[in-house]
């Protein structure tokens, strides 16, 4: 028997054009999309706006530091520092 492109019956046309006739038949029934927020993710996106807009710096600081500094009079107080390390370990 010999097979060639001309005996062959186009069944994948049909199936491909049946399918397509499936999508647009779904496609027209859903109609437009449509996307709801809760309100508590309404809420969420605010405050992350406000934090975004919320320097994270505190210039003031920052300045007062940069000052002492310069002029000399900054001290570390390494006793300090090492109590607030011992918290943050013993809390994790």
């Amino acid at each position: 028997m010999k097979i060639d492109g001309t005996s062959m019956s186009p069944l994948g046309s049909v199936q491909a054009s049946s399918r397509l006739k499936q999508a647009e038949k779904k496609t027209a029934i859903s109609g437009a999309d449509k996307i709801a927020v809760s309100d508590k993710a309404q809420v969420y996106q605010a405050l992350l706006q406000k934090a975004k807009e919320i320097s994270s710096v505190r210039e003031e600081k920052v300045n007062a530091l940069t000052e002492q500094i310069q002029r000399g009079e900054f001290k570390v107080d390494a006793q300090r520092i090492a109590d607030k390390l011992f918290t943050v370990c013993q809390n994790d």
